[in-house]
């Protein structure tokens, strides 16, 4: 049995990740709608193929040998984002999260500004709780419809979601995040826009933004900060290979250009190891690790 729809072999996963760094996918699809989506899903069952859902790959480190079994790109195919009937944002997963913040300002609705430079879509903003300068996801969201293993659809209300910081339930369920309901306040669109910009500046002056990396590494441990801890070992602008600790916030690791998933692999790990022997603190990544990492 073959998918209906076109595919790639061998793609390279770093044309679909922040970090620009990892080996080819086996096989790599893109799409378009439900429908072919659930044609993609019944061929990798029926195969016995392993698969993993990407969006825009900004939280996901690729082992240099690639992955073993196919990738499923959910992005701009699948992406609609319109107000319905009752003035509330849907948004399919794979709009980005920049365009769901713009979309919302266009309508003079508040309350999503903060997302609009996490370089995420909607299904990986809704799965991860996205977050950034006081907001999150879970301040806004109403409902996301999603597709079981069964390959069935339901939507899940929000107080079912278990919506935590960088949490939800979806990461248990393993539930694929098709669209998203969302009701921001009512607002200015100019006050939206003059936040957006201002929360931009803040972070072009603050973060590495001209190179490659995943955003912050780390979650953030309780009662302290990644960065701050990582800073106080002694650990910014410390090197492997082309991976480096952000000389400018010690909370991103960042391809200074030549890096391999194996250095940033080794670098996360050491950092790890370093802060808990000095603090006590036992810093989790964000980062997904797809493939096979046990030559790093």
């Amino acid at each position: 049995m073959r998918p209906d729809i076109p595919f790639k072999e061998n793609e390279p996963m770093d044309r679909h990740c922040t970090f620009r760094t990892g080996g080819p996918a086996d096989i790599f699809f893109e799409p378009g709608s439900e429908d072919e989506l659930v044609s993609v899903l019944k061929h990798l069952g029926s195969s016995g193929i392993p698969f993993v859902i990407v969006g825009r790959g900004s939280n996901i480190l690729v082992s240099d040998d690639g992955y073993r079994g196919a990738v499923i790109h959910l992005g701009e195919k699948l992406s609609e984002i319109y107000l319905d009937e009752s003035g509330r944002i849907y948004a399919a997963c794979g709009a980005t999260l920049a365009q769901l913040s713009s979309f919302a300002a266009k309508n003079d609705l508040k309350g999503l500004e903060f997302a609009y430079g996490i370089p995420g879509t909607v299904g990986g903003g809704v799965l991860m709780n996205a977050g950034a300068y006081g907001g999150e996801i879970k301040d806004t969201i109403l409902s996301a419809r999603v597709m079981g293993h069964d390959l069935t659809i339901r939507e899940v209300k929000k107080d079912d979601m278990d919506l935590s910081y960088r949490h939800s339930a979806f990461q248990e369920s393993g539930d694929i995040i098709l669209s998203a309901v969302f009701a921001p306040e009512k607002g200015s669109g100019e006050e939206s826009e003059a936040l957006m910009k201002e929360l931009n500046a803040r972070r072009a002056e603050k973060q590495p933004l001209n190179y490659p990396s995943a955003g912050s590494t780390f979650k953030r441990p309780e009662g302290n900060y990644a960065g701050t801890l990582i800073q106080e070992c002694g650990l910014k602008g410390y090197t492997i290979g082309g991976a480096q600790v952000s000389e400018k916030h010690a909370g991103f690791i960042i391809n200074t250009g030549s890096a391999t998933s194996s250095d940033i692999y080794s670098l996360i790990r050491y950092v790890r190891t370093t802060v808990k022997d000095k603090t006590g603190y036992d810093l989790v990544p964000e980062v997904r690790f797809l493939g096979d990492f046990d030559k790093a």
